[in-house]
Formats: structure tokens, sequence, C-alpha cells
């Protein structure tokens, strides 16, 4: 023990820890695993995005006779909208920048491209900046938003009788 009443010997705990728990790290300097498959996993749809979009610029015949989107099993079988129902003439509208007429169709698909779009430019920035930027890490916050939203517009599609 030395003057200050500390043992020399001891280690030295840090003064600016970070708090634990999940929702008290929401920015942070280096990526976590979740963080890294969810930034590539964004890329990969992105690159898939932009390869439909190609697709559609150069052969329209073509890509009109795939007959997309199929049929909605759910809504075949139990004639009630399933939770997706509207979610690819959603993702279409919001594609060509309709963005009411995309929240119309299915509010989950908006608000999923502003959670991708925050979060992406986010790790790109810090990437780039190799951590001298803070990137926004992933957590289980925005999954229950999202599934929110799912239910909520699901539920007013069943009150109000939409059909797809």
């Amino acid at each position: 023990m030395n003057s200050s009443g500390t043992d020399p010997g001891a280690p030295q705990k840090q003064m600016n820890a970070a708090p634990k728990g999940r929702a008290a790290v929401l920015l942070t300097r280096k990526p976590s695993r979740t963080d890294n498959v969810l930034y590539a996993a964004g890329w990969i749809i992105l690159a898939a995005g932009l390869a439909c979009v190609l697709f559609q610029a150069a052969a329209p015949e073509a890509a009109a006779r795939l007959h997309w989107p199929l049929p909605c099993p759910f809504d075949s079988l139990l004639h009630i909208p399933c939770l997706g129902c509207g979610a690819t003439r959603a993702l279409r509208a919001l594609a060509s920048g309709k963005i009411a007429e995309s929240f119309l169709l299915h509010p989950a698909v908006p608000f999923f491209a502003a959670e991708v779009l925050v979060f992406m430019s986010s790790q790109m920035a810090g990437r780039i900046s190799r951590g001298r930027i803070r990137m926004l890490t992933f957590n289980d916050a925005y999954i229950y938003a999202l599934l929110a939203v799912l239910l909520l517009q699901w539920i007013i599609k069943l009150f109000i009788g939409w059909r797809p």
C-alpha cells in the first residue's frame, strides 16, 4: 500500500470504461462480428438489387415474362393478407422513387430501407476513417422496431380488409 491507499501491484481501473450492457453501446470505433456480417450482407443485397435494376433496364420484355411477384400462398389458402403482402410492390415503388406509395403498400419496406441506409452509411464512414469516426452498431432494438411496424401494418390491413 502506498500513501494514496492503493496497492501498487493491483491492476488499475479504467476511468473512461464504457458502461456494460447492450443498449449502452450504440456507437463504437470498432465493428463487432455481427456488424461485419451485416455490412457484408448489405453490400451483397445492394449488388443483387442493382443487378435486378440493370436486368429490368436491359431486357424489359424478358423481365416481364418472369411473372413476378408470385401469388402469395398464405392469401391463396387462408384468404387474408400475410405479413409481407405488398412488400414486393412497395420495394418496386421505392426503387422508382415513389416513397409515399411504397409506404402505403407496405410501411416496413421504407422503414427498413432507412434503417439499412443509416447503418451502412455509418459503418462505411467508420471503416473509411479507420475508427476516427464512430460507427453505429447493431442493436436488438432495430429488430423489435421492425417487428412492431410489421405487426401494426398487418393488423391495420386485416382491419380495413386490404386485399393484395
